[in-house]
């Protein structure tokens, strides 16, 4: 049965329509636990290649130009509309697309806010002002603004959105599957060939501090001859990365692996004794959650990051793991020596993350409370 057919026959439920960019499995994954709404999710790349062919069901429907979606909604039979992240002026079109369906059908729009970086620093205060005329339209009309950070929330109230419509929720990020990000092993870890294994999971990219990381290792290196360097990932200061290697001599001590699939992560976070994510704010892009963060906790593995964006709004300092300062490879080192010195430290650390991460950040259980939050507010059930 295609799924225009599907939709037809299939109204038991309210229909939820997501609209999104870039997809992939963490992010989409947790919408199966929807069940008094049904999803339809709108895309437009799924460029991680971690998707399974059980992910890829009729629900999922790609889109390409604006008007390629303003079509491909059209098709459907939608109650409610999710857009895409309303301060992302690359996204205007398609936020154009989304207000004119919600103006034609009448029906409840919400919205999820990811980008916390002051939109006047992001983008400069004119194009900032511009942006909050053009949108005045389409926050009237949102019922719900999801937000996943305080500075989400500074940049709804600067847009002059009221209180009201304000929710703060992991809505979009969801976080982690406890049963999946366990420190429970499997036999599946790597083995890094030494101890201790300092482990670090996103893109090499200088602001996600990979650089800084590097300097810091210099220090744990030399207190910790057998240490592993572990870089998941992969990004633009990956030649640089090797550069560094190959001047201090580090081939035997750091390994890079490239990218590794969402749902390959939990055993590579198992094989670490500490997790760092040297985070940096820029002018135009902070850290709205970190979800590396998260994943690390939910696998009982010790923190050491930064207080990038909403870093500390989801690492809790001197509990999960150990805050510094940014651009300061020193204070870095002191923290991962602190940690690798102290194996109470580390396992108290990360025994407290994984409680944590498993009473804040169910992926199962916010996406829950996210429908009834968006059936009482959009349908009034």
């Amino acid at each position: 049965m295609g799924f225009c057919q599907m939709a037809a026959v299939s109204r038991d439920r309210p229909v939820l329509a997501i609209t999104s960019t870039d997809i992939r499995r963490d992010l989409i994954a947790p919408l199966r636990h929807f069940t008094r709404l049904r999803v339809v999710h709108f895309y437009r790349r799924a460029p991680y290649g971690d998707l399974t062919p059980d992910d890829m069901d009729e629900s999922l429907i790609p889109y390409g130009n604006p008007l390629d979606l303003f079509r491909r909604l059209w098709q459907e039979r939608i109650d409610i509309i999710q857009g895409v992240e309303p301060f992302s002026i690359r996204q205007l079109p398609y936020q154009a697309v989304i207000y004119l369906h919600v103006r034609i059908r009448r029906i409840p729009l919400v919205a999820g806010v990811h980008i916390s970086r002051p939109l006047n620093k992001k983008y400069g205060y004119l194009p900032a002002l511009l942006l909050r005329l053009i949108l005045r339209p389409f926050l009237r009309s949102t019922r719900i603004f999801f937000y996943l950070n305080e500075g989400g929330r500074r940049n709804l109230l600067w847009m002059g959105v009221p209180e009201a419509k304000l929710v703060r929720h992991m809505y979009g990020t969801w976080g982690v599957y406890p049963d999946e990000f366990t420190p429970v092993r499997n036999g599946r870890e790597p083995d890094w060939g030494g101890w201790p294994v300092i482990l670090f999971v996103g893109r090499l990219h200088e602001e996600k501090g990979v650089l800084d990381l590097l300097d810091a290792f210099d220090s744990v290196w030399r207190e910790f001859p057998k240490a592993r360097l572990v870089l998941v990932g992969n990004g633009p200061c990956r030649a640089e990365i090797k550069h560094l290697v190959a001047e201090h001599r580090w081939q035997e001590a750091t390994v890079l692996t490239g990218p590794v699939k969402n749902r390959d992560l939990p055993p590579v976070f198992r094989s670490a004794d500490v997790f760092c994510l040297p985070s940096i704010t820029t002018r135009k892009w902070e850290e709205y959650v970190g979800v590396v963060n998260i994943q690390a906790m939910a696998c009982g593995v010790p923190v050491v990051s930064t207080h990038s964006g909403a870093i500390p709004e989801y690492v809790p300092d001197g509990v999960a793991g150990i805050l510094v300062p940014e651009r300061d490879p020193q204070a870095l080192a002191g923290a991962i020596l602190r940690l690798l010195s102290d194996e109470g430290l580390r396992r108290q650390m990360g025994e407290a993350g994984r409680t944590y991460a498993v009473e804040h950040y169910d992926a199962r259980k916010n996406v829950q409370k996210a429908e009834e939050i968006i059936l009482e507010r959009c349908l009034g059930s």
